[in-house]
């Protein structure tokens, strides 16, 4: 006969004790699980939204065509003067190009984000554009939208790229 056999263990309720003390420790592991997965997600840098890949500069012109503006010259430079962008172009947007309220979108497309980023950082804080301008990061560019200190097509083109997650 063996140890256990001469002396069985005692519970009490059939064991429902013991159910309830592993239920509750898998509800405490689960509990730590979850929290350092949402504190991790959270800690995380979110890139901004927007065309990646060597599209993006067509990608951002069909997204401002898409909210009723009208692309009145494009300028692709092949050499652009951005350090580290890969590609750039200048559009000159209005409701009609008849009109005489236009507004100006400089793009420089990057390989990297870090260098997208630093190049952003630099036009909006030791450049300092103009006061009608605005500087956003929107998936692989940096554009810079320039317009009259009223100007309604610069302001579409900034909410437009705003509702679509650049920042």
């Amino acid at each position: 006969m063996s140890v256990i056999e001469r002396r069985p263990r005692r519970t009490r309720n059939n064991g429902f004790g013991d159910v309830v003390l592993v239920v509750v420790l898998i509800a405490m592991a689960l509990a730590v699980v979850v929290t350092v997965v949402v504190i991790a997600s959270a800690s995380r840098p979110t890139a901004p939204q927007g065309p990646r890949g060597p599209g993006a500069l067509d990608a951002l012109q069909a997204d401002i065509t898409a909210v009723g503006l009208v692309v009145c010259s494009r300028t692709d430079l092949p050499d652009p003067l951005a350090t580290d962008a890969v590609a750039a172009r200048t559009l000159v947007v209005a409701v009609q190009c008849r009109d005489g309220q236009t507004a100006t979108v400089q793009a420089d497309a990057f390989a990297d984000d870090a260098d997208r980023d630093a190049a952003a950082r630099s036009i909006s804080g030791v450049g300092r554009p103009r006061a009608s301008a605005t500087v956003r990061t929107y998936g692989d560019l940096v554009v810079v939208v320039q317009g009259g200190a009223e100007d309604v097509v610069a302001d579409r083109i900034d909410g437009m790229l705003l509702v679509k997650g650049a920042v």
